[in-house]
């Protein structure tokens, strides 16, 4: 396992999830997919990820933005980037607000994703570090 960083996918498009599992698994990350919001949430609680990747526009009552807000109110030290194609300067900035590492953009290159979860990785680093 890549230093056991634990990944999450949530999106509704099929192709975007294979995505995510083939390039992430190239770098041997322990990866889980989710189709929707709810289901997401219910193995969140459960079990622990390092990074999430959430669709910005998903079908079932929650998007992105209300899974962003949800992961951060459990566990604010997950690190999470927003992936979309519809993204707006407002919804930008909410999910800003709420927390969010980054925005990637779709369609996405191979490159982008190791540069994100590289990202993430660094900031959970720097925030473990004690003050000196």
């Amino acid at each position: 396992m890549a230093e056991n960083i634990r990944i999450m996918v949530v999106d509704d498009e099929p192709s975007v999830v294979e995505s995510f599992k083939l390039i992430l698994s190239l770098k041997n990350y322990a990866v889980t997919t989710f189709p929707d919001g709810p289901s997401a949430m219910a193995q969140f609680e459960k079990d622990k990820f390092d990074i999430a990747f959430l669709d910005l526009k998903m079908p079932g009552g929650m998007d992105g933005i209300d899974i962003l807000r949800k992961i951060k109110e459990i566990d604010p030290n997950v690190e999470v980037i927003i992936v979309t194609a519809y993204g707006s300067e407002s919804s930008h900035a909410n999910a800003v607000t709420f927390g969010v590492l980054e925005y990637l953009r779709k369609p996405f290159l191979m490159e982008e994703i190791f540069e994100m979860v590289e990202r993430a990785k660094q900031r959970r680093i720097r925030r473990a570090r004690p003050a000196i």
